[in-house]
């Protein structure tokens, strides 16, 4: 490995995933990924919070982005366990890409699914239909008949 310490071989590593990636799906389709996955975390977190409770609706939408770090850490973790057991860098790179675009959609996708849930869920609406407040609460001279 040409770097020590694990965070930077993790972003050396995020780099040269992009640099692979751009090279497989072009410059627009590159970006088009990144700003799909992109798109779904912030939809999933700070969608929620377009609408009176959304947040209740779908909870687990705000855990999508820590999820997905969490995972995404994961992943780095054993690729580079694996790197030093194999050391074949180019095929060990090319599955781990693999395993971090799938991991990345599927945060993404659950992000998207948090925010259509809470989107659609109809709010909890109280009963008011027959209410009428006491007469000593307004103060007026007309009562009814």
């Amino acid at each position: 490995m040409a770097m020590n310490g694990f965070l930077a071989s993790m972003f050396a590593e995020m780099g040269a995933r992009r640099r692979r990636m751009r090279a497989m799906f072009g410059d627009r389709g590159q970006a088009l990924v990144e700003f799909l996955v992109l798109g779904g975390l912030l939809l999933g977190s700070l969608g929620l919070i377009v609408g009176e409770g959304m947040i209740r609706a779908a909870p687990w939408g705000i855990a999508v982005p820590f999820a997905f770090v969490i995972g995404f850490v994961a992943i780095e973790v054993r690729r580079q366990a694996e790197l030093k057991a194999n050391g074949d860098e180019a095929k060990i790179g090319s599955r781990f890409d693999w395993i971090a675009l799938l991991w990345s959609f599927g945060c993404a996708l659950l992000g998207v699914a948090a925010f259509v849930l809470a989107w659609t869920a109809q709010p909890h609406a109280a009963e008011h239909d027959d209410w009428q407040p006491p007469r000593e609460a307004v103060d007026v001279d007309i009562a009814p008949r």
